[in-house]
């Protein structure tokens, strides 16, 4: 079969089964299984694919058609300029926190310490890192499974400004002190399990989704905790659900000044930022 007539064979499947972007899902899976880049696709179409790429295209689509992240079907995910290897266990980067890259560097002086907490893959913590050299970024995660993604991406990118530690929130940084804590916390509240699409709630883990009965949990800890690990005029800076917002501003209130809501790159207000 050629590529094209694998894809074509890839996208009805998908199409059965109530896929609604079928096509796009059979493109990357092909392209994917055959090792070329996307935009390459239509140089090979009419060429035969490779047995061992059809059998893993074959592979891939059996584990997509059970709602599997494609993330962790193709072990990676893009990130700002980074390709990052995630799995089961850590967060899939999303991109409103690529997003807020742009809005934590804004104003961020040179030389400046960064922590992250609930660091996941890694992801905000390399990207500052490898965008902004001059930092020291300290990425902080709780979950084991989470934690060996992370330490794996800073293996591969070799990041000499980076380093991750396992604990709780900022256990393992007692006695530290930074110019900028950055987290993206687990903030969608429990009762809203449901409305997830299956590809979330059934593969990524519930200790980075859910925060409790309002989703800020987490978020309330870090935020209470947060003046005492802030250097002078440092600042957070946490990503939310936009409907818990209103609420984080006024806990935000009780602990630090200037709280501001910020709008992701699709107009919701996803981001809270507040100074010591």
């Amino acid at each position: 079969m050629t590529f094209l007539e694998v894809k074509k064979a890839l996208t009805e499947r998908f199409s059965r089964a109530g896929f609604e972007a079928a096509d796009l899902e059979a493109h990357f899976i092909v392209c994917e299984a055959a090792g070329i880049p996307d935009r390459e696709f239509p140089l090979h179409a009419h060429e035969q694919i490779p047995p061992e790429a059809e059998s893993r295209a074959e592979s891939f689509l059996a584990r997509r058609l059970k709602n599997e992240p494609w993330q962790y079907i193709f072990g990676h995910a893009p990130f700002r300029d980074l390709e990052l290897a995630v799995g089961p266990g850590c967060l899939i980067p999303r991109p409103e926190t690529e997003y807020s890259i742009d809005l934590m560097l804004d104003g961020l002086p040179r030389g400046a310490c960064v922590c992250e907490l609930g660091a996941g893959s890694g992801a905000i913590s390399l990207a500052l890192a490898s965008e902004r050299p001059d930092l020291t970024v300290v990425g902080v995660e709780l979950s084991p499974d989470a934690l060996r993604w992370a330490k794996l991406n800073l293996k591969k990118l070799a990041l000499p400004n980076v380093t991750f530690l396992e604990g709780d929130l900022f256990v393992p940084v007692a006695g530290r002190t930074f110019d900028l804590i950055a987290a993206n916390l687990p903030y969608i509240p429990e009762g809203d399990r449901g409305s997830l699409p299956p590809n979330v709630r059934g593969y990524e883990p519930d200790e980075a989704l859910f925060g409790g009965a309002d989703g800020l949990d987490v978020i309330a800890r870090a935020l209470e905790q947060a003046p005492a690990y802030l250097n002078p005029g440092g600042r957070v800076f946490f990503e939310l659900d936009p409907c818990n917002a209103d609420r984080a501003f006024e806990l935000t209130s009780k602990y630090l000044h200037d709280p501001a809501l910020l709008h992701d790159q699709y107009g919701a207000v996803r981001f809270l930022t507040a100074k010591r």
